[in-house]
């Protein structure tokens, strides 16, 4: 019997292996989601991100990347908890480092803080899942970034409620040299910076 889908999930292609991204779609196998796969676009993340997430109509949504392998079984784990706390907009999960090959080398331990979040592109980092409507919210002022529009985007959704950490391996993050985040974009952090300003130090 077919898993029930609870959360629309995209997928990105750009320029990565074709053998990276069918060992990431197989790694989705069982997972309780609708995938889909667009086109990324060259420099302008913020804008096929945001293209992404207004596939579907489930009330759950979540990304994967093309590089990265994912655990099916955290998906439903997060849909869960969401489920179980109607006051938490995103709920995401830890990571393992992996190497180019795509074997584990370290594990990424990511308890939630405000402070990190605000200050660190990689705190919430794992396996995300937002709800719906707190990304349509504020989705909009994610789409003229052109990197790190995922660490914006969480930023901007937690303000908008709490944020669910559950210490469970959901991703495979893969290290190569080709990464987005490896490439500075100073625009993009102040933008970032901007953002996190709004909170106040009580909340941090």
């Amino acid at each position: 019997m077919a898993t029930e889908a609870r959360i629309d999930v995209h997928l990105l292609t750009l320029y990565e292996p074709a053998q990276w991204r069918e060992a990431c779609i197989a790694s989705l196998a069982g997972a309780p989601i609708q995938l889909h796969v667009l086109p990324g676009i060259p420099g302008r993340i913020g804008e096929a991100r945001a293209a992404g997430y207004t596939q579907g109509i489930l009330p759950l949504v979540s990304y994967v990347d093309p590089d990265d392998r994912y655990e099916a079984s955290a998906f439903t784990q997060l849909a869960d908890a969401l489920d179980a706390n109607p006051q938490a907009v995103m709920a995401y999960t830890d990571e393992t480092l992996t190497d180019e090959s795509g074997r584990d080398i370290a594990v990424r331990r990511l308890t939630y803080s405000r402070r990190q979040h605000a200050n660190s592109a990689s705190h919430v980092h794992g396996l995300i899942v937002m709800r719906r409507f707190a990304v349509e919210a504020v989705i909009k002022e994610t789409i003229d970034i052109k990197s790190f529009s995922d660490w914006l985007l969480t930023l901007l959704v937690a303000k908008g409620g709490d944020v669910l950490h559950l210490p469970i391996i959901g991703r495979h993050w893969r290290q190569h040299p080709r990464q987005g985040h490896r490439i500075g974009d100073p625009e993009a952090v102040r933008r970032v910076r901007q953002a996190s300003n709004l909170w106040t130090d009580d909340n941090l």
